[in-house]
């Protein structure tokens, strides 16, 4: 190799090994919406105790669409190590009907939801267009964490689970994802948040996390829409 193609060819090394591709909605995608049957009511009395969720354990597709929809940046602009490790995701509670997804580099975007059973909740942007569908609670223990599937308007299938801890209890977490399997969802695609470099409520005694792997979002910012692609900061209750 003469000495031009070498360094050409070092240079492009240099610039692959930097690159980050981002996360891919299509690789997401797991099924279309199905009935939900089996339904459970959840104790409003505890809901309405709740200041904080965190989001622990989900699908991946509901992971992504939380990214794109509060970060307001195309799919492609998002690492995957940033939703996964960094995006320090959680909801407040505001019990007026509304709640706020926080996370992600300091982002947040308000959803309104309507119950309209106590085991099955609407939910949309609190303002403009965005993520919208319905939730239904299928598993719960009325102290720590609640299960829902979700149909969104978009017509897809995915999952996910909110607790006033930010890590559950392994034993927890198995019976989870045995519930989320009993109702068709596959395990290639769970997905978790990791809060280990969070502080959310004083989790871990340290500030949010604001990770580079972040992006910082544009001036000319994409409004999330429903037929967009892009997904649902959601919420859940």
């Amino acid at each position: 190799m003469g000495l031009p193609k070498l360094i050409l060819a070092s240079i492009a090394i240099l610039f692959l090994g930097g690159y980050t591709n981002g996360i891919d909605m299509e690789s997401a995608r797991e099924r279309s919406c199905f009935w939900i049957g089996n339904t459970v009511p959840v104790d409003m009395d505890w809901v309405d105790s709740i200041d904080t969720l965190y989001y622990p354990a989900m699908s991946k597709m509901e992971l992504y669409r939380a990214a794109v929809d509060i970060t307001g940046e195309d799919p492609e602009n998002i690492s995957e190590d940033s939703v996964h490790n960094n995006s320090c995701f959680y909801w407040k509670i505001h019990h007026n009907g509304t709640m706020r997804g926080r996370g992600f580099g300091g982002e947040s975007k308000e959803y309104k939801t309507t119950f309209d059973r106590p085991n099955k909740f609407d939910f949309r942007p609190a303002e403009g267009e965005g993520y919208s569908g319905t939730a239904y609670v299928t598993l719960t223990d009325n102290s720590t964490f609640i299960f829902t599937p979700i149909c969104t308007d978009e017509g897809e299938m995915a999952w996910g689970v909110t607790s006033t801890v930010p890590r559950l209890p392994e034993r927890t977490m198995n019976r989870i994802y045995e519930h989320a399997k009993s109702l068709g969802f596959k395990k290639q695609y769970f997905a978790n948040v990791n809060y280990e470099n969070c502080d959310v409520g004083g989790a871990n005694g340290r500030s949010e996390a604001t990770p580079a792997t972040v992006p910082t979002p544009s001036r000319n910012r994409k409004v999330p829409g429903r037929n967009s692609g892009r997904w649902h900061a959601r919420n859940q209750y």
